[in-house]
């Protein structure tokens, strides 16, 4: 990583420097670029929101355009002007299609606390720079008590222009409550994760960008230098540093004078180090991508790698969704998938929803449809490949029911099947084995009491086999001990 530092040091100069002035700005699409220039752009603190083969898209200002296109660089002027285009998105929008704000975000969440009691509840879970509340509801079979359950943590709405962040995460727990009390499946995930949603991350930014008109990225800390705003998916404290974020408090990637200064992110902290997480998505725009860590430098090794390729890949088929490392994008330091699998070995992913910032309001729809199964698909899987992380892993290994159990061995099992890596390989063995174990008493207590329902699902998978032999090796020491079973089960037994 000091290599690339070094090497972007000298491409510096390739870029004015930004005044980021609170003047009018423009996204661009730069031509001409090399690989080195676009790291240059985003070491600068340009806020860079996509690129590609010799390209990048730029939220700049438009008195600024014109040194690129002096440099020989072609420029494609995407929006013109970007408060403008807010404007109108806002005057398109009607009474079916039109975005959350953070107000009736917030009623909407009561209103679902207050009429579905029994499965969800809502908490603050700190204030914001100006003193707003920073809404979570969470959704669970008992959400009054912290279960021994998967745990799945959705946030939306770090950056303040990023408003679809919000619509997906409001959108999946719609799907969930309204869908619990006739839809087999979904009330199976409610039932068995404790899953906390927090939509709005930054609430004062988000109505800045509502409400002021402004394209603005940050929160709205007063940096007390006639500046405003902190980045805070540049604010948390695994491996925070300059690398793709500012030290200028007029950036738009500003990092804040200190690592969690921020109100916002700590209260994602905190959460996080309270709920202990199997899994997360953190929602932005834009540039229909699936980022997971890390980000804060080229090739860092990535203890759970495999797990994050699956789980991307097949997300990514709901989505179309380009599934890449964080720092394939750009390397940068201090983001909320760092910080949450860094320190805490959460399966933490970032989806850069959408096209652009802020779609049309007809395309509402569309967004959350192909991403609301993506986020569901997250939820589940926290409850298996999220097994593998160390976060509250015994417990609830030890509270899973038998769905989940066999669920956790299949998905695991055929992931690592093959694993060359011995260290990796006997890893997940000893994992399987813990679950194998529970899946085994769990059969068992359905043995005596007559049922063979569970063994029968044992015998028709084959990766379930290490249960199976566990299963057979109690029921036979047990029924030689004084235990009873029926003849025929202990037949059923002995003829695996």
């Amino acid at each position: 990583m000091k290599r690339w530092v070094a090497a972007a040091c000298c491409a510096f100069s390739l870029f004015a420097a930004g005044s980021f002035a609170d003047e009018v700005k423009s996204l661009v699409r730069v031509g001409n670029l090399t690989g080195l220039q676009v790291s240059a752009l985003v070491q600068e603190g340009y806020d860079v929101a996509k690129k590609g083969d010799g390209f990048a898209e730029i939220v700049v200002e438009k008195s600024k355009i014109s040194y690129f296109t002096d440099k020989g660089h072609t420029v494609k002027i995407l929006v013109d002007d970007l408060d403008l285009y807010i404007k109108k998105v806002k005057s398109a929008q009607t009474k079916s299609d039109k975005y959350f704000t953070y107000e009736s975000a917030t009623v909407q969440m009561k209103k679902w606390a207050e009429e579905f009691k029994h499965i969800c509840r809502v908490e603050s879970i700190g204030k914001s720079c100006e003193g707003l509340d920073i809404w979570a509801l969470k959704l669970s079979d008992n959400p009054e008590k912290n279960e021994a359950e998967p745990a799945a943590l959705i946030m939306g709405m770090h950056h303040s222009r990023e408003w679809p962040s919000v619509e997906v995460p409001m959108a999946t727990m719609k799907k969930l409550i309204e869908g619990y009390a006739s839809d087999p499946e979904l009330k199976k995930l409610v039932d068995s994760r404790e899953i906390w949603f927090v939509p709005i991350v930054n609430p004062d930014g988000f109505k800045f960008s509502q409400e002021k008109s402004k394209y603005w990225r940050k929160n709205r800390r007063n940096n007390g230098n006639g500046t405003y705003g902190v980045d805070p998916n540049r604010n948390y404290g695994y491996e925070w540093g300059n690398v793709g974020a500012s030290s200028s408090p007029s950036s738009d990637t500003y990092h804040g004078p200190n690592a969690f200064s921020e109100p916002e992110v700590c209260a994602i902290r905190d959460l996080a180090r309270r709920e202990k997480f199997q899994a997360s998505i953190s929602g932005h725009t834009y540039s229909e991508l699936i980022l997971y860590p890390f980000s804060y430098g080229y090739d860092v090794p990535n203890p759970d790698q495999k797990v994050f390729e699956k789980m991307a890949g097949d997300m990514s088929k709901f989505n179309g969704y380009k599934p890449i490392t964080s720092a394939d994008l750009y390397p940068a330091m201090g983001d909320s998938d760092d910080f949450l699998y860094g320190e805490l070995k959460v399966l933490a992913f970032t989806f850069e929803l959408c096209s652009t910032f802020i779609p049309s309001p007809g395309e509402i729809k569309n967004f959350n449809s192909i991403n609301v199964p993506a986020y569901l698909y997250l939820i589940e899987k926290a409850g298996t490949y999220g097994l593998l992380t160390p976060s509250g892993e015994d417990e609830i290994v030890n509270a899973l029911d038998f769905d989940s159990g066999i669920k956790a061995i299949k998905d695991i099992s055929q992931l690592f099947a093959g694993e060359a890596n011995a260290s990796v390989r006997n890893e997940v063995l000893a994992r399987i084995k813990t679950i194998s174990l529970k899946v085994a008493e769990l059969v068992d207590q359905q043995l005596k009491a007559g049922s063979t329902d569970y063994l029968e699902i044992l015998r028709n998978t084959p990766e379930a086999a290490q249960a199976l032999d566990f299963v057979s090796k109690k029921v036979l020491f047990n029924s030689e001990h004084g235990q009873a079973y029926r003849g025929d089960i202990i037949e059923a037994v002995k003829n695996r």
